[in-house]
C-alpha cells in the first residue's frame, strides 16, 4: 500500500490489524470462557427446572392444567427438565391455505428488487412452509413427532448453546485491548440474554405447536432456532467491537497495518 494512502486511512478503517499477545487471551480464555461454560455443565439440571416453571407458569393461561407437565430425565451429567404438553395437528384445509400461501409467496417475493436479505430469508421460509403443508396434505399419518418430542428436542439445543455461548463470545472478545472487566461484562451479558431470549422463545413456539399447528414445527427448528442465536451474539459483539474501536482509533501502538 502507497504512504499517501496510508495518511488518509483512518486507524481503525481498512487495512489495519490490533497488535496482541497471544498469552493474555488464552490465560483470560482458560480463566473466563471454561469455568462460565463449565457452570452450565454442571448447574444446567437447576436452570432448566427454572425455565420449564416459568414456561408452564405462562403457558397455563392457554392449557388446561393437567395438559401440561414437567419431565426430567437423565442428560449428560445431570437430570433435564422439559415440557410435555398436547400439540394441536392441522387439518387438510389449514394445511391447504398454508400450501396457497407460501406457494404465492415463492412466486411473488423473487420479484422484489429491496432488501434482498429479508426477501431470501422469507423465501426459505415460504420454502419449508410449503413442503410441510403439503406433507399434511398427503400423508398427515406419517407425521413422527409430537409437540413433547419438540419440547425435549429444544431443551437439549438450549443446552448446548449455553454452553457454546461463552467460548464463542470468548473467542471473539478476549483478543481485543479492552479491559479485563468489560470483556467479563460482555460475557455475561451475552450469557444472560441468551437464558433469557432462550426461555421466551420455548414459551412462544410451544404456544405455537400447541395452540396453532405443528405445521410449523420445522420452521421453528431449522429458521428460527439456533441460527436466531448467532444473530444476538454477533450483534452484541459488533456493538462492543464497534465502540472499542472508536475509543481506541488514535492509539498507533495497538493499531498495525497489515501490508
Amino acid at each position: 500500500m502507497s504512504i499517501d494512502a496510508k495518511s488518509v486511512i483512518l486507524s481503525h478503517r481498512s487495512y489495519r490489524k490490533i497488535s496482541t499477545s497471544a498469552r493474555p487471551f488464552v490465560l483470560q480464555f482458560l480463566f473466563i470462557a471454561i469455568p462460565l461454560s463449565l457452570g452450565v455443565v454442571f448447574f444446567y439440571p437447576e436452570i432448566t427446572k427454572t425455565v420449564c416453571l416459568i414456561t408452564k407458569a405462562i403457558l397455563l393461561q392457554y392449557f388446561q392444567n393437567d395438559s401440561l407437565g414437567i419431565v426430567s430425565y437423565p442428560y449428560i451429567i445431570g437430570e433435564a427438565c422439559y415440557i410435555t404438553l398436547p400439540g394441536r395437528f392441522p387439518s387438510i384445509l389449514f394445511s391447504l391455505i398454508n400450501a396457497i400461501i407460501s406457494l404465492l409467496l415463492l412466486v411473488l417475493l423473487p420479484k422484489i428488487e429491496h432488501f434482498k436479505p429479508m426477501v431470501i430469508f422469507c423465501i426459505v421460509v415460504s420454502f419449508i412452509i410449503f413442503i410441510s403443508s403439503v406433507f399434511f396434505i398427503f400423508v398427515p399419518d406419517r407425521f413422527p413427532y409430537q409437540a413433547s418430542d419438540y419440547s425435549d428436542l429444544y431443551i437439549k439445543q438450549q443446552i448446548s448453546i449455553w454452553f457454546f455461548v461463552p467460548i464463542i463470545t470468548g473467542l471473539a472478545v478476549l483478543p481485543l485491548p479492552s479491559s479485563l472487566l468489560s470483556k467479563l461484562i460482555t460475557m455475561l451479558a451475552t450469557l444472560v440474554y441468551s437464558l433469557v431470549f432462550g426461555t421466551v422463545r420455548y414459551v412462544v413456539f410451544l404456544f405455537i405447536i400447541g395452540k396453532i399447528s405443528l405445521l410449523y414445527m420445522a420452521i421453528l427448528f431449522f429458521m428460527l432456532g439456533p441460527l436466531v442465536d448467532f444473530v444476538y451474539i454477533v450483534s452484541i459483539y459488533s456493538i462492543y467491537a464497534a465502540r472499542l474501536a472508536i475509543k481506541i482509533k488514535g492509539n498507533f501502538t495497538l493499531w498495525k497495518w497489515s501490508y
